[in-house]
């Protein structure tokens, strides 16, 4: 008897052992079920509230602004709501966020402010020109603004360090109105370099003024003129765009909405596109682009969900042109 249910013991013994393997089996692999689970649930609660962190965040931030359209000419009387309005258009077309500013935005204040207003494009439809000596030689190319100027001292009692070191200067539109103590500041090459606060990142600067990289002397002949320019460059624009000369009022406003649909919509490099603009037909002056080597640049897609919308009222169009003169104390 005892020689017969010896083997029935080990074979018990044989059985019971198997099922402990396995059931240890079983537990390792809910272990790593359980494990990966875990593992899992835990990623997605991170992903989760990183997500809805970044999302108030962005909520609660001030979005970057990619273009920006600073319209001094509004404060002269040479308003042009369908120039603003087709700039706005193709600006959202191309998916950038944008801001207008008016004339009266244009401060020595708002300047010095300029590179945080558009990291991608700036469109500066302002009055400039070229500073003559009396005996017409040629000084430096000035930036109106619409904040009055009020004599040496006042200015001194703003901006001393800009006033001392001439980077602003006092700018008018005529002798006539300077007579009747009508002025405003301008702004300098020197500004740029010296005044503004932060940098460009690689910005497309778009001068639509006259004078902006190039004047006429007093044989007539053409001279490239680009202080401006390479001040703009040294604060970090990539490309700075302007007139070789005088310009019309309608002519820059036209040639520069050609100008943002090749850029912005066609993709157009800086020099195709720039080459393609038309001739002024009354000055002869032609668009130009600073430096060169940025021939080959091409504004990057931008694309945002947001476009900023702002309001601005603007009286009706006035087509004329207006003389400008800069002079210095």
């Amino acid at each position: 008897m005892g020689n017969i249910e010896e083997p029935t013991v080990l074979a018990e013994n044989n059985y019971s052992m198997s099922r402990r393997r396995k059931h240890r089996k079983s537990r390792k692999k809910l272990a790593y079920w359980v494990t990966a689970v875990f593992f899992i649930f835990l990623c997605f609660l991170i992903y989760f509230s990183l997500h809805q962190s970044n999302r108030t965040s962005e909520g609660n931030a001030t979005p970057r602004v990619q273009a920006a359209i600073v319209d001094h000419l509004n404060f002269t009387g040479q308003s042009n709501p369908a120039f603003v309005e087709e700039c706005i258009n193709i600006l959202k077309s191309g998916r950038l966020t944008w801001k207008y500013y008016r004339g009266e935005d244009v401060t020595v204040d708002f300047y010095r402010n300029l590179t945080s207003y558009g990291s991608s494009l700036i469109i500066l439809r302002v009055h400039s020109a070229i500073m003559k000596t009396e005996e017409g030689a040629v000084s430096i190319l000035g930036l109106f603004t619409s904040e009055r100027y009020y004599g040496p001292e006042d200015a001194y009692a703003k901006y001393p360090e800009d006033v001392a070191d001439r980077r602003l200067v006092e700018a008018f539109f005529s002798p006539e109105e300077r007579a009747q103590n009508i002025s405003y500041f301008g702004i300098v090459p020197k500004f740029v370099e010296k005044s503004m606060i932060g940098e460009f990142k690689d910005t497309v600067v778009i001068m639509m003024g006259c004078e902006g990289l190039g004047y006429i002397n007093t044989t007539g002949a053409r001279v490239p003129y680009t202080d401006m320019a390479e001040a703009f460059r040294k604060r970090g624009a990539k490309v700075y765009i302007g007139w070789d000369g005088p310009i019309g009022v309608n002519h820059t406003d036209q040639a520069t909405l050609d100008l943002l649909q090749s850029l912005i919509l066609e993709k157009r490099t800086i020099k195709e596109a720039v080459e393609e603009v038309d001739t002024d037909p009354d000055y002869e002056s032609v668009l130009k682009f600073y430096p060169e080597w940025a021939g080959s640049y091409v504004i990057p897609n931008l694309r945002s969900s947001l476009t900023m919308n702002v309001a601005y009222n603007s009286p009706a169009p006035k087509a004329f042109k207006r003389t400008k003169y800069l002079a210095r104390e």
